[in-house]
């Protein structure tokens, strides 16, 4: 490698947000197939309805397959790492800008000569916190 070229790594790498969603989407249906399987309720002494019993099994089964779908997506993009490659391309230099002195002496406030002694130079202040006024004594 010289200075007129640089090394890149290219590789591509899983949505994450895609992965999670997808996990929770088939999550929830597979929570909703589950809810109409029969089950013995002899134990139970809580009645509880089919539509809020699915609906729970819907809410428990999709966060769990969103964690499986940030697994997935985790180990796609390990397994991406390893395939990734390196190219070796034309290095693009942008000059840093010049600082022109037109720029620095219009940013600088000159001292007015006739105020003289009489006003009392300011002491920087801190930055203010969001609800604190300014009091000097």
């Amino acid at each position: 490698m010289n200075d007129d070229t640089i090394d890149v790594s290219v590789r591509r790498s899983p949505k994450y947000s895609a992965f999670i969603i997808l996990g929770v989407i088939l999550g929830m249906i597979a929570g909703g197939i589950l809810s109409f399987l029969p089950v013995d309720m002899a134990g139970v002494e809580v009645e509880v309805t089919q539509a809020s019993a699915t609906w729970m099994l819907m809410v428990f089964v999709g966060t769990i397959g969103g964690f499986l779908g940030a697994v997935v997506a985790l180990i796609l993009d390990r397994i991406s790492l390893r395939r990734a490659r390196t190219y070796t391309v034309p290095a693009a230099h942008d000059p840093a800008p010049a600082e022109d002195e037109t720029e620095v002496s219009s940013l600088e406030t000159p001292a007015d000569p006739e105020a003289g002694e009489t006003e009392a130079a300011e002491e920087p202040s801190e930055p203010r916190r969001a609800g604190e006024t300014d009091v000097r004594e």
